[in-house]
């Protein structure tokens, strides 16, 4: 579950600060490219594609209120009659894959093109293949608000639509004579200085808060560090000059085998052989007198 949430949230984070590259000059790949998700955006991206490779003008007739133009497909070799409706900008395709994928083919995109149309028509973006599906309030055949929405997502979304339109002039402007950019960034200057703070410097957090639009708390929990103990880390070994500074430092005492002043006693002495020698020559007597019971 934690996985699935990581990625849905890296998802929206690739799909709100990044925009996918356009193949073609069609004003109506640009559009969807700052609408769509990413990966819906490159599925229509090859209709978009095929719409200029192999869609051509075939017969055409006319009712009341729609045209009827029949487009040959040199892909599928088949030929699709698609009515369009110029005032509402109504298209229906034989093929129907806006019924079927929630998209438009590449036989309306082709006619939308030849007829000047800049944007996808509103009824033709479902709000479930957009980027702002989530932040939109549900409500029920009464009106009435479905579950908990916050006011504050009708802000983030309204801040969204505007990205959303920068990023689609951009796209448009940048190809462009250079003045066209010069006016925007003109526009932009002149709508910013209506909005701009006094004198007063912002503080830093002043500015991280009024870029992510959140208020920092006044009031920080931090729980204290909990400190691992892996295997080992408790004890470590001790230096062998370590040990000899030690051993020095500690005071002497008297060793009753060795009969000497030392860091040991009787029971660590590394000179056991001290015990059975006798220096007052003791063993000589012993000997001696040994001999003359013999005698």
């Amino acid at each position: 579950m934690d996985q699935q949430r990581y990625t849905q949230k890296s998802l929206d984070r690739d799909s709100d600060l990044s925009l996918p590259v356009t193949k073609t000059m069609l004003h109506l790949e640009i559009h969807p490219s700052t609408v769509y998700t990413h990966a819906l955006f490159y599925e229509f991206q090859k209709q978009c594609v095929s719409s200029l490779n192999s869609c051509s003008a075939g017969d055409s007739s006319r009712d009341s209120t729609s045209r009827f133009l029949d487009v040959e497909d040199a892909i599928l070799r088949t030929t699709y009659t698609v009515a369009f409706n110029p005032t509402t900008f109504d298209a229906k395709c034989s093929c129907k894959m806006f019924e079927r994928k929630g998209y438009i083919c590449k036989h309306i995109i082709w006619i939308l093109s030849g007829k000047g149309v800049r944007k996808i028509p509103e009824q033709y973006l479902l709000s479930r293949w957009t980027k702002n599906t989530k932040k939109m309030p549900l409500y029920d055949v009464h009106g009435q608000l479905i579950g908990d929405f916050d006011s504050s997502d009708v802000s983030k979304l309204q801040i969204s639509n505007v990205w959303s339109e920068f990023y689609s002039t951009l796209s448009l402007i940048k190809s462009l004579p250079e003045n066209h950019v010069t006016e925007l960034t003109d526009l932009l200057k002149a709508f910013r200085q209506k909005f701009k703070p006094g004198p007063e410097t912002m503080t830093k957090q002043q500015e991280l808060e009024m870029l992510i639009g959140v208020k920092c708390s006044d009031e920080v929990h931090i729980l204290p560090q909990v400190k691992s103990k892996n295997k080992g880390s408790v004890k470590r070994l001790t230096a062998k000059k370590q040990m000899s500074i030690e051993k020095a430092q500690k005071p002497k005492r008297f060793c009753n085998n060795c009969k000497q002043m030392a860091h040991h006693d009787k029971r660590n002495c590394p000179n056991p052989a001290a015990e059975t020698s006798d220096p007052s020559g003791d063993d000589n007597k012993s000997d001696t007198s040994s001999v003359a019971d013999v005698d």
